[in-house]
């Protein structure tokens, strides 16, 4: 399980949240205050998407990142950047990453 940390901040008008990783894994999601409680839930569940996704610690066009946060399944490989290894918050995740490679190569676990 992941830890995060949820607060509401005033942001400009346009931002409705940010997710920013922690050094000690843990993330701290910034919800825009400005947003009505119904939008600051649905912007909460789109931050969460990505940290589910993995999207600290792959190598994917934001486009694609934001896609995925809003719920549209992509088929795509996922790799870390050059020169990073990536990080997992579970076996649960890092099993999940070996079966979409395995599964994009035609490979049986």
């Amino acid at each position: 399980m992941t830890d995060y940390f949820v607060r509401l901040i005033r942001l400009p008008v346009k931002v409705e949240g940010v997710t920013v990783p922690n050094s000690d894994g843990t993330f701290s999601i910034y919800i825009n205050e400005l947003l009505s409680q119904e939008k600051q839930n649905e912007v909460l569940e789109h931050e969460l998407r990505h940290i589910r996704s993995e999207h600290f610690y792959v190598d994917m066009p934001v486009e694609h990142m934001e896609k995925q946060a809003g719920g549209e399944a992509l088929n795509i490989v996922l790799h870390p950047p050059e020169g990073k290894i990536a990080h997992f918050h579970s076996e649960s995740a890092l099993g999940d990453y070996l079966r979409r490679l395995a599964a994009q190569k035609g490979l049986k676990l």
